[in-house]
């Protein structure tokens, strides 16, 4: 992580010490916290050798692709690149899901270490998958990205859902202020940063503009690079930054595992997709 930023404040967390921090999540919602680095998720020998089965996809995961040009795969299926008919991807969800929960890295499911944690972060508010439109669908909690050489993701801000086919049902029972997390796996050589601008969507408006004719100039951008090691966390409201991740340097894969997040209309409760 690059130099204290004045715009981004950030909180440094260990997972095992969490009883003091259960404001940590509702101070990211309000502005007074800009990100949260959690360590210790997982412990550097329950990843051991987590990248080598990720790379033979040992668990049998469903694999899908970014865009050519980003260099980037997923296992799972991310719900901005769904076409709006979802019903192929409720049923590989429930596939999917019984892979996640028999997969390392340690005897507890990532699923599971994850939700507990976020939990803690947010006065014990429940943390689950956003549900389906059946009472037995439910969309993918998370998925397992992949960033090869050169594998990157543009600035963008997380606030397009409303704007989605895909994401009707997810719109539907969620408030619209959104952040999300990533947790890293296995990190890369160099590169493969989260990288945060002081640029704020209520500032500016970029939202589906592929052509790029609103995107801001980032150059002269005051910015914060996060660097995970794997087994840590990091939170940040995605919905209110514009981000990226930065291109990936050297032969190792970056791989880690991301989901948005909102709270449910009445607020009881955080949905969380991949």
């Amino acid at each position: 992580m690059n130099g204290p930023t004045s715009f981004l404040p950030i909180e440094h967390l260990q997972a095992d010490n969490l009883v003091a921090a259960s404001d940590v999540l509702p101070r990211i919602r309000s502005g007074d916290l800009g990100a949260a680095v959690v360590r210790g998720v997982y412990s550097a020998d329950a990843l051991s050798g987590l990248r080598a089965q990720l790379e033979d996809n040992t668990p049998g995961f469903l694999k899908t692709e970014f865009p050519e040009a980003f260099k980037a795969s997923f296992y799972g299926i991310n719900l901005n690149l769904s076409k709006p008919d979802l019903t192929g991807y409720f049923a590989a969800e429930r596939d999917f899901r019984a892979a996640l929960d028999s997969f390392p890295p340690a005897s507890v499911p990532l699923t599971e270490r994850v939700t507990g944690i976020l939990s803690q972060l947010d006065e014990m508010r429940p943390y689950l998958a956003a549900p389906g439109p059946d009472p037995d669908d439910r969309h993918f909690f998370t998925t397992i990205r992949s960033h090869r050489t050169g594998g990157y993701i543009p600035a963008h801000f997380d606030n397009e859902q409303a704007m989605r086919p895909s994401y009707r049902y997810v719109d539907a029972q969620i408030q619209p202020d959104i952040y999300s997390f990533v947790l890293c796996l296995s990190a890369p050589d160099a590169g493969g940063a989260l990288e945060v601008f002081d640029i704020r969507s209520d500032q500016q408006d970029i939202r589906n503009d592929d052509r790029g004719r609103r995107r801001p100039n980032l150059e002269d951008a005051e910015s914060v690079k996060i660097h995970l090691q794997p087994g840590e966390l990091v939170v940040v409201h995605s919905s209110r930054y514009l981000h990226q991740v930065t291109p990936v340097e050297g032969p190792n894969t970056r791989w880690s595992a991301c989901s948005f997040i909102a709270l449910s209309k009445d607020g009881s409760r955080a949905y969380c997709w991949g």
